[in-house]
């Protein structure tokens, strides 16, 4: 019913997701999310893009939170060069609320919340058996190619995603910052990890 990272937030009450990533000039895309369908679609169902890079060029974190979404974004464009992201959602409770944050560059963006939450399985409308890395299918959504039509289109990123780790607990500030400012891979904390994606260079 559900893909990986939906399992980790229904089943451990919280998920943070690390991505280091390459910004181009003119950079934009889905980092990770959920999705309906897998790719490639010729009528893809919109899903939820949980990180991504708008066409305004800044940074979202995003859930859709039960009739509408709820997200963070930086508040400028994003420069060209690498970058390091963390996303992050927990439930205070079995039934909500949610929270969200944002980190970029080991410096909290920001942090909302939502009585809601589609990434803890609570819009069974949809539900989104698919956890994608580099594109879903967007519509609806701000800053992005299906944000004014009802039709929904796949949203590649553009640049260069060097991993994505996914953890099953909130990380800390300090250990988001122990992250950044320490060199890859051999910094990715093994406790709560449960699952990482490596571009291999060679």
């Amino acid at each position: 019913t559900y893909g990986l990272l939906n399992c980790v937030a229904i089943k451990y009450g919280a998920i943070s997701v690390v991505v280091w990533f390459y910004e181009p000039s003119g950079g934009q895309g889905v980092l990770f999310g959920t999705e309906v369908q897998q790719y490639p679609s010729s009528s893809p169902y919109y899903s939820s893009p949980a990180l991504y890079v708008g066409e305004d060029g800044r940074l979202y974190a995003l859930d859709f939170g039960g009739g509408s979404n709820f997200y963070i974004n930086t508040p400028n464009p994003i420069s060209p060069g690498w970058h390091m992201a963390v996303f992050e959602e927990w439930a205070s409770s079995t039934s909500g609320p949610y929270y969200l944050a944002l980190y970029l560059d080991g410096q909290l963006v920001g942090q909302t919340s939502a009585s809601a939450s589609r990434l803890f399985g609570l819009d069974l409308n949809s539900a989104e058996a698919i956890s994608d890395i580099g594109t879903i299918a967007d519509a609806y959504f701000p800053d992005t190619p299906g944000a004014s039509t009802s039709a929904a289109v796949y949203y590649f990123f553009n640049g260069t995603i060097a991993y994505v780790a996914v953890y099953n607990t909130v990380l800390s500030s300090s250990q988001v910052q122990q992250l950044y400012q320490t060199d890859f891979p051999n910094t990715l904390f093994s406790n709560n990890l449960v699952g990482a994606y490596y571009l291999s260079m060679n």
